[in-house]
């Protein structure tokens, strides 16, 4: 292809130029591609995140099965076994005898059984009335630490103002006390020429003293001094602090001050009680050295420096239990503070505590066992779970019923035989309902009861698995023995209760929780019910029509953008548990 001659011309000029400036053309190359990387990687960057997605607390029905797999027996013939242990009380049927549906065959004694619901219905009656008790009070125990951290809060301010006091009247002390402490080394009480320090007269009182003795004294005179001028410096810096510092300052300021004034005053103490001890040290010599007579007004000093001590002594006290009573003052108020922070967990007005929400949890889960014990007093009489003729009756009145067959029934009604495991065993009782198709028959789906369920259980290679019969409802010639079926087990329905999607429940410590729509969600303990593995039954924590999250996802800036606009342009989720949920994505929390 021949090229235009401009386009011509520009490339041998590039070229001729590249091949001449190689080095300068090679940094340019490097630096346009660098350039270009950096712009793709700001363009197609993502920032990965957490992204919510809400959904509204629905009212629905929630159906509870099992599917479970066998085949259609050869036999119509089933053992009806007991569904409790017990004394047989009554026996209703013979050999031979026809029966219908539901007829009672035999009964078992149910005494304990009505004496266990009994003390369900008192204990759940008690446990209602200290829960009205307890609801009455909630409000009221909420006001009381709310009045409670006001009062600590009010008292702290009284502690300042008294703190303050105590400061301001050690600081009316501190002059005469600095006084006396300077006085008692750099007075010139002993000298009425005042040409010397009283400390200078002390040391110079015993000529002929031994060295050993007035090198004591000497150490209790130095120790003095230093502690003096300790105390000075310390005194003047406090006084400094409190000149600058007013009633109306703010506690960082007057606790700052409270401190540099307990240590000043500790150190003016301890300047006091140096000079006492070089006083005591000087009167122990006087007495050994008879012919050294102390000054006249050497008690006189000695009374007034200890009268400083005891006010001064006095003042630290007070400021060491203004310390306490301020921190004592302040710890209240963290405490009522802590108070009202658990008060309102999960509890936001104060009316509903969490302790109050486990004693309803716990009230409902009175409730459900005792009406799960009147149920299954309905197990103390043993049923025909279908028509047919009575085969063989395995027990008489006085005999113990256990695992065994109260009697055997046979029926013209086809049943299917299935093995399940234990722990679907311990789901299923006499009576579910179940639906059945078959494999070699397309398109046909009959209805069941669960006939039977064997109680003692078969290992195999440390497998535990239970017999199940199921008496189909109605009969299809098509059916036949050892045909595949399958069946689904319904064990429990729960209808026009709240519900919300399996993904939106969570459990931590044995405890179940969903996400609230809050910035940023917050848990909210929840009790739960049935599950038919894509709802869940809710029985405390909720209500119709509140928003929770319902799935937590991670995903890029760019993808949460577009569920965001996905799920505005759809008008929110699909509604779950029969119920229209309102959908949002909630971003960066």
């Amino acid at each position: 292809m021949k090229l235009n001659p401009f386009f011509g011309t520009l490339f041998k000029t590039t070229r001729a130029y590249v091949a001449k400036h190689l080095f300068v053309s090679s940094i340019v190359g490097v630096v346009m591609l660098g350039g270009l990387w950096w712009t793709y990687s700001t363009v197609t960057a993502t920032s990965a995140q957490t992204i919510y997605v809400l959904g509204t607390v629905a009212t629905s029905t929630v159906i509870s099965s099992l599917s479970e797999s066998g085949q259609v027996s050869t036999t119509n013939s089933v053992d009806i076994k007991p569904q409790v242990s017990g004394v047989i009380t009554w026996v209703g049927v013979k050999a031979g005898q026809r029966v219908a549906a539901g007829q009672a065959l035999a009964s078992i004694d149910n005494t304990t059984a009505l004496q266990s619901i009994a003390a369900a219905k008192r204990t759940l009656a008690a446990d209602k009335l200290l829960y009205q008790q307890s609801s009455a009070q909630a409000p009221i125990n909420y006001q009381n630490d709310q009045q409670a951290l006001v009062t600590a809060q009010d008292n702290l301010a009284n502690d300042y103002n008294t703190a303050y006091n105590d400061l301001s009247n050690t600081y009316l002390d501190l002059p005469n006390v600095m006084t006396q402490a300077n006085g008692v080394l750099y007075g010139y009480d002993f000298d009425t020429r005042k040409s010397q320090w009283n400390m200078d007269v002390l040391l110079n009182l015993f000529p002929s003293a031994a060295a050993l003795d007035l090198s004591t004294l000497q150490s209790f005179q130095t120790l003095a001094k230093n502690n003096f001028a300790t105390a000075n410096s310390a005194y003047t810096a406090a006084v400094a602090t409190y000149k600058t510092t007013t009633r109306a300052s703010d506690a960082a300021t007057i606790d700052a001050l409270l401190a540099q004034s307990t240590s000043m005053t500790t150190a003016v103490a301890q300047s006091l009680q140096s000079g006492l001890n070089f006083y005591g040290n000087a009167s122990d010599l006087a007495q050994t050295y008879t012919n050294s007579k102390l000054p006249t007004s050497f008690s006189t000093v000695q009374s007034s420096t200890r009268s400083s001590l005891s006010t001064v002594n006095s003042d630290l006290s007070t400021l060491l239990n203004d310390k306490k009573m301020l921190d004592s003052a302040k710890q209240a108020i963290l405490t009522a503070q802590q108070a009202i922070t658990l008060d309102k967990v999960g509890n936001p007005d104060g009316t509903n505590p969490i302790s109050l929400q486990v004693s309803q949890n716990s009230i409902q889960k009175e409730e459900e066992d005792l009406a799960n014990q009147e149920a299954n007093l309905a197990y103390y009489t043993t049923v025909a779970p279908f028509a047919g003729v009575v085969s063989a009756v395995n027990v008489q009145r006085g005999d113990s019923a256990g695992s065994a067959a109260v009697a055997s029934i046979i029926s013209n009604q086809q049943i299917a035989q299935l093995s399940v495991n234990e722990v679907d065993a311990a789901k299923l009782k006499l009576g579910d309902k179940a639906t059945l198709t078959f494999d070699a028959i397309d398109g046909l789906t009959l209805t069941g009861t669960v006939a039977e369920v064997n109680s003692v259980g078969t290992v195999s290679q440390g497998v535990v698995s239970y017999s199940l019969q199921i008496a189909l409802d109605t009969q299809d010639s098509r059916v036949k023995p050892g045909m595949t079926v399958n069946a689904k087990i319904q064990t429990a329905v729960a209808q026009d209760v709240l519900v919300v999607p399996s993904s939106a429940v969570k459990t931590s410590n044995g405890q179940s929780y969903v996400l609230s729509s809050d910035t940023p969600p917050q848990q909210i303990p929840v009790t739960t019910g049935i599950s038919d593995n894509t709802n869940v039954e809710i029985l405390s924590g909720l209500t119709a029509g509140q928003q929770i999250v319902v799935r937590t996802m991670s995903a890029t800036t760019k993808a949460t953008a577009v569920s965001a606009s996905s799920a505005a342009a759809r008008g929110g989720n699909a509604g779950f548990g029969g119920g229209a949920a309102g959908g949002a994505v909630l971003r960066g929390l």
